[in-house]
């Protein structure tokens, strides 16, 4: 098949969606099939061995936004020209937008689809999540532009967790089937290479910003140091650059644990430091639609990962409650304090709480895996479409 991602941000930036889509891609290019990108403003991907599998078409310029805690890029008006001329051309045999989406670059490549070759089948797949009335208020109007103009051309809706698929119920008036985020065990573990969990290390991978979690993991490390429940060689990694490092590097000043901030790592060097930890910690407190970084530790061989318990990351975990952690309530510090002491000291409990984050999530979410479900159902799209014809 050729298969087109539609996606009104840039390739250029390794966030959540751009990795999803690459992955999905990649192993749709293994499998045989066309891969084609049609984004927002990207010029370094284009030339990125990263990104060689398939062939990339910007369609607008970007300008950058902040919503729901992130900063992204939404695109300028596209041209009707190029887009009508790209699709004449390539005739692709499936779109998949990533929503929410702009009536400005990928509503418009949906309704000239929609107009030229109207048995394409088209899906859209919906990656956010809000933890604020303000955020959603802000995509129930998006959903309502949508929705008036472009959302009737959509064949099926997916969303990357309930969470989400909640989204998109409430803004856009849809019902999504959950398709998980995927990751590449393979890629991770190889990754990691012969690197293996350091007694005692706990590692934070993740931007400095209030949501995720940087200020809570510091209250409970206060916390846990205060009340004696650490061991004395329990080092900390807190890993990524943001508006908050310097005044976490601060705080950590004053402790006697030791709290190493190296600052941003690559890519490349991500499954090897995630592979370093007894225990890798993320602390969200909230707008997490998935967690694809739990599943990266995971599958790079952290000893055992403990999440923020939001929605997002509670549904990624399968609702486990003693690997998911207390980051909003009163007493926050201590619990979390508490789950981080077990995680090191409690071999027992960190064996078999490992165990059965590799043997139970990993297999549900590798990329082989969701891969597969996603083809299926564009064959079945295909030809529901071509029986209705």
């Amino acid at each position: 098949m050729k298969i087109a991602f539609v996606f009104d941000d840039t390739l250029d930036a390794p966030d959540g969606i751009q990795q999803h889509i690459r992955m999905l891609g990649r192993e749709y290019a293994r499998r045989g099939h066309d891969v084609h990108y049609l984004v927002g403003q990207t010029q370094a991907a284009q030339s990125d061995p990263a990104w060689d599998f398939a062939t990339i078409h910007p369609l607008a310029r970007n300008v950058p936004v902040k919503f729901n805690g992130n900063r992204m890029r939404i695109p300028l008006p596209s041209s009707d020209r190029a887009i009508r001329a790209l699709l004449t051309r390539e005739r692709f045999d499936v779109l998949h937008v990533q929503a929410p989406y702009s009536p400005f670059m990928s509503g418009k490549v949906l309704a000239a689809a929609h107009r030229l070759t109207p048995l394409t089948p088209v899906f859209a797949t919906y990656h956010i999540a809000v933890d604020s009335g303000i955020a959603m208020a802000g995509g129930m109007a998006l959903g309502r532009v949508i929705d008036a103009r472009t959302a009737r051309y959509v064949t099926r809706s997916l969303a990357v967790s309930s969470v989400a698929a909640d989204y998109a119920r409430r803004t856009a008036g849809v019902t999504a089937t959950v398709v998980p985020n995927p990751i590449d065990v393979e890629a991770m573990r190889a990754g990691a290479g012969d690197v293996r969990p350091e007694p005692h290390h706990v590692v934070f991978l993740g931007r400095f910003v209030e949501r995720k979690g940087v200020g809570v993991l510091l209250d409970a490390l206060e916390w846990g140091e205060a009340h004696g429940l650490f061991p004395d060689d329990m080092h900390v990694t807190m890993a990524g650059g943001g508006p908050l490092l310097e005044s976490a590097r601060a705080r950590a000043a004053g402790l006697r644990t030791r709290i190493d901030f190296p600052g941003r790592i690559s890519e490349e060097g991500k499954a090897a430091f995630l592979a370093s930890g007894q225990v890798a910690v993320f602390p969200a407190t909230g707008a997490e639609s998935f967690g694809i970084v739990l599943l990266e530790a995971i599958a790079a061989g952290s000893g055992v990962v403990l999440a923020g318990d939001n929605p997002g990351y509670r549904s990624t975990m399968m609702g486990r409650d003693d690997v998911l952690l207390d980051t909003t309530g009163p007493d926050h510090a201590e619990a979390m304090a508490r789950a981080i002491a077990r995680a090191v000291t409690d071999e027992s409990w960190g064996a078999e709480a490992g165990a059965w984050e590799r043997e139970t999530l990993l297999p549900r979410y590798d990329v082989r895996s969701v891969a597969g479900t996603l083809l299926d159902m564009y064959a079945e799209a295909q030809g529901v479409r071509t029986i209705r014809a």
